[in-house]
């Protein structure tokens, strides 16, 4: 079996030690499982048999775009897949997913809470609309986030607004739909023309309720994706293995549906 991690987070060396830290200083009982660096990442990578991850940025400033950028591009591998991120204030979009195709990079990664606005915001449309006309994938956060209390900046409910606006924009809602919102996307996006992803969802989505959505919404629109380091990437493959016993469908959620995403072929490691 192939794997491709969908969702997974690594900094520069120069900022990693500093960015986990406090990343993990308001995470709780989530602890990091690498040492927040690519060289780190691709060590969990071969230790749990990972073919390919993607590496999600989040711009938390209009000016953050260049650097993101142009450090995907120096981590970019067969086995390292980045996604830049553009900030809702950034009156350049256009420019920048243009800049973003022509480097090569597959997707986009939203997260509203370091973002500063909720998903279903407006500020957030003219990207999405000319997202949409390229059909770029974008990573959203979705559901409650550890380090924001009971926000619902990104809940399932939002997103219905989004679909209905832009019924071709290219979206995976991670955490399985929705971080400790899972009943939520049952409810309200289950079905729904969106992706979702397995991330940080190991121990916290009880199995019955992802046997519920698989049911629902289908192996085709399930990523694997783990949060490394937040997440275990072996075992979020266990968490596959429990909630979809079939080995057909576990290819599709494993890597055959990421293959199709970003338009690539996972190498065997």
């Amino acid at each position: 079996m192939k794997y491709i991690d969908i969702h997974t987070h690594s900094f520069p060396d120069t900022l990693a030690e500093r960015a986990i830290a406090g990343i993990a200083s308001v995470s709780g009982d989530i602890k990091p499982k690498t040492d927040g660096t690519v060289s780190g990442l691709i060590r969990a990578m071969n230790e749990d048999g990972i073919s390919v991850s993607v590496i999600a940025s989040i711009a938390t400033k209009v000016p953050q775009f260049d650097a993101i950028l142009n450090w995907s591009k120096t981590i970019m591998t067969d086995r390292i897949v980045p996604f830049a991120s553009i900030h809702p204030e950034d009156v350049s979009f256009k420019e920048r997913i243009e800049k973003v195709l022509g480097s090569n990079i597959r997707g986009l990664k939203i997260h509203t809470f370091y973002q500063g606005h909720a998903v279903d915001d407006k500020i957030w449309f003219p990207l999405y609309d000319a997202a949409q006309e390229t059909n770029i994938p974008i990573l959203f956060h979705a559901g409650f986030d550890v380090a924001f209390a009971a926000l619902d900046q990104a809940h399932p409910w939002r997103f219905r607004k989004v679909v209905d606006n832009f019924p071709k924009l290219n979206i995976i809602m991670a955490h399985m739909g929705g971080w400790l919102a899972y009943n939520d996307f049952l409810r309200d996006m289950c079905g729904k023309k969106v992706m979702i992803d397995t991330s940080c969802s190991a121990g916290l989505c009880p199995v019955e309720v992802a046997r519920e959505i698989l049911s629902r919404h289908g192996a085709e629109n399930i990523l694997f994706g783990s949060d490394c380091p937040w997440g275990g990437q072996k075992d979020h493959i266990r968490f596959v293995k429990d909630f979809c016993p079939d080995e057909k469908k576990q290819e599709l959620i494993f890597y055959k549906n990421a293959e199709r995403l970003l338009k690539i072929s996972a190498p065997e490691i």
